[in-house]
Formats: C-alpha cells, sequence, structure tokens
C-alpha cells in the first residue's frame, strides 16, 4: 500500500500550519475531528465555532491564529517532493496501532511509504553511547528479523538505533525510523544519508513538522509512537538514565510486549536492561524470543502473524556462517574463541597458547576473509553471521 503522492492544497498547508502551532496532540485531533470537513476554517472561523471543541482554551485560539505559523517556503517545497506524506489520525494509510494510544498524534508527516505489513512491526532500542557487544546484538537482531518479513522500528539516534537501520538496510528488510525532529531535518547529521535509505525501504516518520528541530522536549514524546507503531519492544542495551527506559515504561503502559537483552552485571551500559528483566520482563536472547512474543499476540482479524511468518521453522535461526575448508588449524582455534562479546588479542593468545606474533597475522587473514572484526584497543569480536 503506497502512500498517495502529495500535492499541495490549502488542507496540506492547513495541516502543517496546525502543527507549527504546537498544541497538544490531544487538542489537535479534537479540532481536526471538529473541522474535518473544512480545514482552512481551523484558523478563521469566531470564536463561537470553536466552543464545541472540550478543552480548547484562548491561549489555544492564539496559538492557531498566530501568523508565523503559516506555512514556510521550505515546508512548500518539502510537500512537493514525491515520496512526501502527510496523513491524519482518519487516514486508511494511519498506523491502526497508534489509535489505541491514549495520545496519538493527531498528524504524520514522513518521507517514503507505508504499508499493511507495518501493522507486524518490532521496535529495537537501546543507548546511543552503544558498547560493541550492543551494537553487535543489534544488527543480529535486526538481520534476523528483517529476514522473517517484518517492520524494524527504531529512532533514528546515535548508537543502537543506528545499528538497527543500517543493519535492516543491509539486509533488505522494511526499516521506520521514528524521529524527534522534522522528517526532513537529519539528527543525527552523520546519519542523513541513512535516513535517505529508509525513505527507499520503509519510511522516516514524525509528528513534528518539516523543518521542526530537535528539541530535547520531542524525543519523550517521540517514544510513545516507536513503542506504539510496535507490536514488541526490544531494548539492546540501556543505562539506569537510558532514554530507551522511556520507551519500555511507556510500551509497559501501552500493553506492548517487552523484552530486554541481558549483560554484564558490572557494565554501567547493562544496568537498565538488566533493572528490567529484575523486574519481571521477559529477555531476549535470540530473535527467536522475539518471534515468539510476536506470534503470542491477539492481533485481531486480518493477516495473522504466523501468515507472515513461520515462527517453527528451522529458517528463523542464526547462526556464524561455515567456516571454509582451507582454514587453518591456528585460524579455528582463533574463532573459538571469538563470539559477540569483544576479547583484547592478548587474552585471546593466553587461551589458544599461540604465539602473539601468529595470533596477530592470523586474526589479520581471518578479519580479510570477513570472519573476525577489530574493534578499536586491539580487540577482535567473530563475524560472518548469517541465517541457516
Amino acid at each position: 500500500m503506497q502512500a498517495a503522492v502529495v500535492v499541495i492544497n490549502q488542507d496540506h498547508l492547513s495541516l502543517i500550519r496546525l502543527a507549527n502551532a504546537q498544541l497538544s496532540p490531544r487538542i489537535a485531533l479534537r479540532l481536526l475531528r471538529c473541522f474535518s470537513a473544512q480545514l482552512p476554517l481551523l484558523f478563521t472561523a469566531d470564536n463561537d465555532a470553536f466552543l464545541q471543541v472540550d478543552g480548547l482554551s484562548l491561549r489555544h485560539l492564539e496559538k492557531l491564529r498566530d501568523p508565523a505559523n503559516v506555512p514556510s517556503k521550505e515546508q512548500m517545497k518539502w510537500c512537493e517532493q514525491p515520496n512526501s506524506f502527510i496523513i491524519t489520525a482518519d487516514h486508511p494509510e494511519y498506523p491502526g496501532s497508534l489509535n489505541d494510544l491514549t495520545d496519538p498524534p493527531a498528524i504524520l508527516f514522513g518521507n517514503g511509504n507505508l504499508e499493511e505489513r507495518d501493522r507486524f512491526a518490532v521496535a529495537i532500542v537501546g543507548s546511543r553511547h552503544a558498547t560493541p557487544y550492543g551494537k553487535a546484538v543489534a544488527e543480529q537482531f535486526a538481520q534476523g528479523l528483517s529476514k522473517a518479513g517484518l517492520t524494524v522500528v527504531s529512532g533514528g539516534a546515535r548508537g543502537i538505533d543506528t545499528s538497527v537501520h543500517r543493519s535492516t538496510i543491509r539486509s533488505g528488510g522494511r526499516a521506520a525510523a521514528i524521529l524527534g525532529c522534522g522528517p526532513d531535518v537529519a539528527y543525527p547529521p552523520e546519519n542523513a544519508a541513512l535516513f535517505q535509505e529508509i525513505t527507499h525501504q520503509g519510511a522516516v516518520i514524525s509528528e513534528y513538522p518539516p523543518g521542526a528541530q530537535p528539541d530535547a522536549w520531542h524525543f519523550p514524546a517521540r517514544n510513545r509512537i516507536i513503542s506504539g507503531i510496535s507490536q514488541v519492544t526490544v531494548v539492546v542495551e540501556a543505562s539506569a538514565s537510558s532514554g530507551a527506559l522511556i520507551t519500555a515504561k511507556t510500551a509497559v503502559e501501552q500493553g506492548r510486549s517487552v523484552l530486554a537483552v541481558p549483560g554484564n552485571i558490572d557494565r554501567p551500559a547493562s544496568e537498565g536492561c538488566n533493572a528490567l528483566i529484575r523486574e519481571g520482563i521477559s529477555p531476549a536472547l535470540s530473535v527467536e524470543d522475539i518471534l515468539q512474543a510476536l506470534g503470542a499476540l491477539n492481533l485481531g482479524t486480518g493477516p495473522t502473524v504466523q501468515g507472515v511468518l513461520n515462527l517453527d521453522d528451522e529458517a528463523n535461526s542464526e547462526q556464524f556462517s561455515p567456516l571454509p575448508l582451507d582454514i587453518t588449524a591456528s585460524q579455528e582455534a582463533l574463532l573459538r574463541q571469538l563470539d559477540l562479546s569483544p576479547r583484547h588479542i592478548d587474552a585471546i593468545a593466553t587461551s589458544c597458547d599461540i604465539p602473539i606474533s601468529v595470533v596477530t597475522v592470523e586474526l589479520t587473514m581471518l578479519e580479510l576473509r570477513g570472519l573476525a572484526r577489530r574493534l578499536p584497543g586491539n580487540h577482535f569480536v567473530r563475524a560472518g553471521l548469517q541465517r541457516k
């Protein structure tokens, strides 16, 4: 189901102007329902016409009528782009799961397209200050979910979010990035090219209009959309104060399934996830755990999860690539010491009882063959993850 190409008209301009007014989602939604037949009247009707809108105040009217909220030339230019879309809560392509929220976004702005299969979405979130272990797990999960045909959602931020989106794109999966700024604003800036790729394999979505900057207060509100648009939320890595915990908390409040990846008990980066598990959140130890959580949900009528993927299929499991036949004995011994947790080269050499000079050469050869990955500080992890 492709999102319709947006042609600039008065309704689209009215929706941008309403978003520019920065009213609460609840008030904006009530206004849209009252003026759905004639959106331009939002800014020209007399005060009596607004009396039927519950909770509306004079302050709201002042914001609505503020000429500073008239769409800018840049916003109108964004509307002309062929992959841009603006949808409201009553639009047929509006994600139905968001309607379950107590404060659903009244308007969604985006680049890319929305599809029916997005109702089977899984969010993977985590810390901006991710460890190599966290990134590796995020990539593994995103790859497995993509191969299973699911839409993979994250927040477009540095760290875990970026790893999730990149792995989804590399795997040919369907990605959705929920931003805390306008859909045309690259934040963080280094993800500009990544967001462009996502529009070709999914959608970049925001409740904030084009041009909206990444103000700090946007992100906690953004998190409710990440969890709300997804059936399952997986927290890969989070410190005790990580914003990912806000997403997890919101998901629980929304009645969504939440899983957390356990981590080392002495690492601050894992404090949040370990705390979630201690409080009763199920651990995510594999892609299968996520698929089973999704398969256990009652998603109502229409296509079932089993219709999208086979939860019992061996193809859903993950493993490392089979070792090449011409691999040397020392290389095989080194690989047996590696997994997704970084290990220093000295520790690897000691465990294998192989001279450090030989280990250095062999690990370099394994890197060249795509079976090992070198991390900063001469640490190594296993690479070459693939599906059976």
